[in-house]
């Protein structure tokens, strides 16, 4: 890409890709992407726990939270319900929803995707204060409660008998399997499973986790004026982004800014691709999509045809084979 020079692959375990790194006691902060847009979207980090390192019983009053487990297992407090979510859960977060964890394992890693909540910039703070000032000035009760509540968090009382549930039955625990609706394409070339609705969003974004057979490709060769951010959980992806080209291994962000053209291609069974920041109207667009399939097919017929369909739902795949 001539001029400005944008990363597209993120690799979370390369220091040259992260933005900023803290550690302080039991956790260490990895920042990939800074927070973009009017609904502060695509802001995503790791964080590397300790094993018993704990986030207390908290809820948020703005902002939107999606976790995924990328290595670990994570004790899990949510609404008074508490069970144990593993390796490949997302757990979904939205305001006023009162939840606190407990890290089991040594070098859990806590992937995180943020909306409307600023993180990065309350995490320099909070260490500015610290820096600056000691631990002892950051953890007295009068500033901490002036503090919190200019972030809008809220501590909570945590419950002393949570609710014993499994983790299916928590709502706010999306399982590898999980999904709102699920699509198959080409006899299971293609599978799509809704981890994040948008009436969970404000409107905002839906996550979309894609299991792809070896040779599926996706182009997106239309202008489109939102930024995406992808995460490849599992496989090998051959991607083609403006003029450049690169082999995306399991672990990689793919961070791809407005208006730039992108194809890519499976290059293993089961690649598992987690489109975090879906900016288009996704689920209405396969529901109408199939609909359309089975009572008017010949309005699909051809690539062209496909896309401008596409378009109508801020969806801008230009081409798909399989």
């Amino acid at each position: 890409m001539k001029g400005y020079q944008y990363k597209f692959i993120i690799q979370p375990d390369d220091p040259r890709d992260w933005l900023f790194n803290l550690t302080h006691e039991g956790e260490t902060v990895h920042q990939f992407t800074w927070p973009e847009g009017p609904f502060e979207k695509n802001e995503c980090s790791d964080t590397i726990y300790r094993a018993g390192e704990k986030v207390p019983y908290h809820e948020h009053k703005k902002g939107i939270e999606t976790f995924l487990i990328a290595k670990g297992s994570v004790d899990v407090t949510i609404r008074g319900k508490h069970t144990v979510a593993h390796e490949g859960d997302i757990i979904f977060l939205a305001p006023y929803t009162a939840h606190g964890f407990i890290y089991l394992e040594e070098g859990t890693i806590w992937r995180e995707f943020f909306q409307e909540i600023n993180m990065s910039g309350g995490i320099m703070n909070k260490h500015t204060v610290m820096d600056n000032y000691g631990m002892d000035f950051y953890w007295e009760p009068e500033f901490r409660a002036r503090y919190l509540g200019k972030n809008e968090q809220v501590v909570r009382i945590p419950p002393a008998h949570p609710e014993e549930v499994s983790r299916e039955e928590l709502k706010e625990i999306r399982t590898p399997e999980f999904g709102f609706s699920t699509f198959r394409f080409g006899d299971g070339a293609i599978v799509l499973r809704q981890k994040v609705g948008r009436w969970e969003t404000n409107g905002v974004r839906e996550v979309w986790q894609a299991i792809l057979r070896k040779g599926v490709k996706v182009a997106w060769n239309a202008p489109y004026g939102e930024s995406e951010i992808y995460h490849l959980r599992k496989g090998r992806l051959h991607m083609k982004i403006m003029d450049e080209e690169y082999t995306v291994e399991a672990g990689s962000f793919i961070h791809i800014p407005p208006y730039v053209k992108r194809e890519m291609e499976a290059l293993e069974d089961g690649t598992e691709l987690l489109d975090a920041g879906c900016s288009g109207c996704m689920l209405d667009m396969l529901e109408d999509y199939v609909t359309l399939q089975a009572t008017e097919p010949e309005k699909l017929a051809t690539p062209e045809a496909r896309s401008k369909f596409m378009q109508q739902y801020g969806v801008y795949i230009t081409d798909v084979s399989y």
